[in-house]
């Protein structure tokens, strides 16, 4: 293994090369190919989002947004629709244009992690290898765009050394992202937890401790006055966002465009209350995988017994009191929920799935937390808070609104460890923190590409108010 020291920037640059040319390797052959038109992405490409920017270039430069095909904000249909008004690029220079932003998310993302060249690239393989972050550098789908915010934002908490620069770059970026989708409002929360934190990250985790989490939670209280000064000028960088969803809701009559508040494509009203049982339980699926990066975590975890029992109990709690069973009608599809589906419940209420990986996944969350030093751990650790109490709100429990999200944060989490842990791993640890996330990557890539090859073609949708987005020519 080698050394964790920071990389020279050369060095730093060869991993953020890589990974974007293996998101063209993978991307560039199924863009001309005839698999474009194949499959649940291509669908929503043809059916929503391609239209969408059609009709706004055609009603360039006033475009209506009270009503149009997208359960989205309208930022990345109206980026594409200039685009169309002044270039008119084909279906597939859409599609080429469109992996720009992916390529963008993988480039930052590895670009921003700590750690050995190799960790990186491999804790990088399974964000390029799900289906839910390669699909959307495919096809013309606005997830990898938002995500790229939300990394944004994550970064600029974690990173910024000034309050300026945490405030100034962003209040914008989270107006861009909420411009893109509304859903994602909590990042402003990360925002104001920097703030109240401060820009000091000179306080090492003291591992060797035990974990005393009510400690810790008082300290956030300790010199208040500091605090609110700080907090007062972020929460008004994030008011442009809250005033541009404010200005969408007036217009909707709600979160979402009208025409799917209702009728065919209604269902976007409710809530889910067994969002945080399935996000630990995605995590617990993966956590095999990154477990020897938690290793110095999980081990003072285990030196902290009732933390440690504290941890499973509430996950046990966050499953078994919502309904965590396969449900299409109420959201619960797709994903994880198939084996939910196909494994027994218990009292027809239960998930035996989800009870046991929730409390897998919330140990592992909690190992990588307890290494980390503590400004760090409360800024990852209220980003899925406000990450799952977002989701909450939603009706529709889908894996790919979550996937993406958490494989970007235990890349992170797992980078933070590599690079601040106190020792270094034993050789099979240290083989095992490359060879676990790279397994993983090359897993969700094949499962990727297996549905590509065998996905059948899209159809358009029955509604009789819109039709399939027209052929276009092959790529100019």
């Amino acid at each position: 293994m080698e050394d964790h020291a920071t990389p020279t920037p050369a060095r730093r640059f060869i991993p953020v090369l890589l990974v974007v040319l293996l998101f063209y390797a993978a991307s560039l052959p199924v863009v001309f190919s005839s698999h474009i038109v194949n499959g649940r992405a291509a669908a929503d490409h043809l059916n929503y989002h391609e239209p969408v920017i059609h009709n706004f270039a055609r009603e360039w430069p006033t475009p209506d947004l009270s009503n149009y095909h997208s359960a989205t904000t309208p930022l990345y249909h109206l980026l594409f629709a200039g685009i169309e008004v002044f270039f008119e690029p084909s279906r597939r220079g859409f599609m080429l244009l469109a992996g720009v932003f992916t390529a963008a998310l993988l480039a930052l993302l590895v670009g921003a992690m700590r750690g050995t060249t190799v960790q990186r690239l491999s804790l990088a393989l399974p964000v390029l290898g799900s289906m839910y972050v390669l699909f959307p550098g495919i096809w013309l789908l606005p997830d990898n765009v938002a995500w790229l915010g939300v990394l944004g934002i994550l970064l600029l908490a974690l990173r910024a050394g000034t309050m300026r620069a945490l405030l100034l770059v962003g209040g914008p970026v989270l107006l861009l992202l909420v411009l893109t989708r509304q859903i994602h409002l909590w990042a402003a929360g990360v925002l104001w937890a920097a703030a109240w934190l401060g820009t000091d990250r000179a306080c090492e985790p003291d591992v060797g401790a035990p974990l005393r989490p009510l400690a810790r939670m008082s300290d956030l209280v300790t010199g208040l006055g500091p605090r609110l000064k700080r907090l007062a000028p972020a929460v008004l960088a994030t008011l442009p966002a809250f005033a541009a969803i404010g200005y969408f809701v007036n217009l909707w009559g709600g979160f979402i465009v009208p025409r799917y508040q209702t009728g065919y494509h209604g269902g976007y009203e409710g809530w889910n209350p067994a969002t945080a049982a399935f996000f630990l339980s995605i995590v617990g699926s993966f956590a095999p995988f990154y477990l020897a990066h938690a290793r110095t975590g999980l081990r003072r975890l285990w030196r902290s017994p009732r933390v440690l029992i504290g941890v499973v109990a509430l996950a046990l709690v966050l499953t078994l009191i919502p309904e965590t069973t396969y449900a299409a009608e109420e959201g619960r599809k797709s994903g994880l929920w198939n084996l939910v589906k196909a494994a027994p419940v218990i009292a027809g209420h239960t998930s035996i799935v989800l009870a046991g990986l929730a409390p897998i996944g919330a140990v592992l969350v909690a190992g990588l937390l307890a290494q980390m030093r503590p400004r760090e751990a409360w800024i990852y650790l209220g980003a899925m808070v406000g990450f799952v109490v977002a989701q909450t709100a939603s009706p529709q429990l889908w894996q790919r609104y979550h996937e993406p999200f958490i494989l970007i944060l235990l890349a992170l989490m797992s980078t933070e460890v590599a690079a601040d842990g106190p020792s270094r791993p034993g050789r099979w640890t240290g083989v095992w923190q490359v060879a676990g996330p790279a397994l993983l990557g090359l897993g969700l890539a094949g499962v990727s590409f297996w549905t590509i090859a065998t996905d059948k073609p899209a159809v358009g949708l029955p509604t009789g108010d819109f039709e399939r987005s027209k052929e276009y020519e092959p790529l100019r």
